[in-house]
């Protein structure tokens, strides 16, 4: 009677073996042993063929929380960005008012490096320009009769951008981040008007200006959002401000028409002010990813 209870109990066990899941030591729980099939699970499980295989514990647990394993870590988009702008901490008191407005354009490769399934990093490398206008001055004369008098520079460069890319819902991101700008080229015309918006000729002695002149490097802080709209394209929008002043030449000497000369300090020196002018824009961004 004895032997037939020591042989009921391991019966038993055999049999009751594959009724309790085991761990894989990650997480996730081993599929119960099965004989069908022909294809090895990596557990020593035969499996049918018709049905999934896993291949490694890394598959196995991305497959447990949804994640997808294929997904490429580096990914590189071309890029576009058009916007406007101004300009922000402008010497109104002793330059006239900002009436500045301008326009902005970007383009050129980003590269998105995937640190976490919601974490990447994205530098960007993008040729850009600038184009900002003002109406400078405006009047009548008796051989143009009324006129205007407008006001245009124009900015080239190469800007990097570097972004830190945070991603809380599968088609949402928000960004931030610093760029660099290297100003390569400049021009700065103006253009008479009559009263009809016709374009004036006008002598040069009243047209030519003196270069306009920039700094090499400005540093400047970005922000923006975005919406995957597929795997291959994001739209998004970005608040890009500049940190450093764009002049060159960033002294101010105060001159006094009445006197016809410098306005001087206490010490009989002219009175010098900063000209800090420094850009602001705000884009509307694209990224079409390519690889």
């Amino acid at each position: 009677m004895k032997k037939l209870f020591i042989a009921s109990a391991i019966a038993m066990m055999c049999l009751s073996a594959n009724a309790f899941a085991e761990d894989d030591g990650y997480g996730n729980d081993i599929p119960p042993a099965r004989s069908e099939g022909t294809i090895d699970d990596g557990y020593g499980n035969k499996l049918p063929s018709n049905e999934p295989e896993y291949k490694s514990f890394d598959e196995a647990r991305s497959s447990s929380k949804g994640g997808d394993v294929n997904q490429k870590p580096l990914s590189l988009a071309g890029h576009f960005g058009i916007g406007l702008g101004s300009y922000w901490d402008y010497p109104s008191e002793y330059l006239g008012d900002n009436d500045w407005l301008g326009i902005s354009m970007d383009f050129g490769i980003a590269f998105k490096y995937r640190i976490t399934p919601m974490l990447s990093f994205v530098p960007e490398l993008n040729l850009g320009f600038v184009i900002t206008s003002r109406e400078v001055a405006s009047g009548s004369s008796w051989w143009y009769g009324d006129y205007r008098v407008d006001e245009t520079r124009v900015l080239f460069d190469i800007n990097i951008p570097v972004m830190v890319r945070f991603t809380p819902l599968p088609m949402f991101y928000v960004e931030a981040g610093g760029r660099v700008s290297f100003n390569l080229a400049t021009s700065h015309t103006l253009d008479y008007y009559d009263e009809d918006g016709n374009s004036i000729d006008v002598p040069s002695r009243y047209s030519d200006l003196d270069e306009w002149k920039v700094k090499t490097f400005v540093p400047s802080v970005i922000g923006g959002f975005g919406f995957s709209i597929n795997k291959q394209l994001e739209i998004g929008a970005r608040f890009i401000m500049d940190l450093g002043g764009i002049e060159d030449d960033d002294k101010i000497f105060l001159y006094d028409t009445k006197k016809d000369d410098f306005v001087r300090d206490a010490n009989g020196d002219p009175r010098v002010e900063t000209n800090g002018t420094k850009n602001w824009t705000i884009q509307v961004v694209g990224n079409y990813y390519f690889m």
